[in-house]
């Protein structure tokens, strides 16, 4: 009976230092996509790279970069077609880093309902 009351002293003590270690924050996290946008205006182009995978598009001219997305969806009680969100980002040639961005609605999709996972912790 010693050995039970041990035991359960025990875990009483170190479950809750366990379950917080497994609850670590793993650096990523789901967002919408004009949130991902409007945050990673003035940050390296790669952060959007690594969220939204390679541009549909590359524009370049001698004073700026345009990279084109399009995230397709299919929004609920959608006809069949072609749904989406097709996101703009202007990008500074030089540093590499994001300028500003444009949204547009494709079809019967909403960009404020598309989500991507998105690295949120900085190294």
């Amino acid at each position: 009976m010693l050995r039970v009351t041990a035991v359960t002293m025990a875990f009483k003590i170190l479950a809750p230092a366990l379950m917080l270690a497994g609850c670590g924050h793993s650096g990523y996290a789901v967002r919408s996509v004009p949130r991902i946008a409007a945050d990673n205006v003035g940050k390296p182009v790669s952060r959007l790279q690594e969220a939204f995978g390679e541009p549909r598009k590359i524009d370049q001219t001698s004073t700026r970069w345009l990279y084109v997305w399009f995230l397709p969806q299919k929004p609920d009680g959608a006809p069949t077609g072609f749904h989406g969100c097709e996101m703009e980002v202007t990008v500074d040639p030089r540093s590499q880093r994001v300028l500003g961005y444009s949204l547009s609605n494709i079809g019967w999709s909403s960009c404020r309902e598309v989500e991507r996972k998105i690295r949120v912790a900085e190294l």
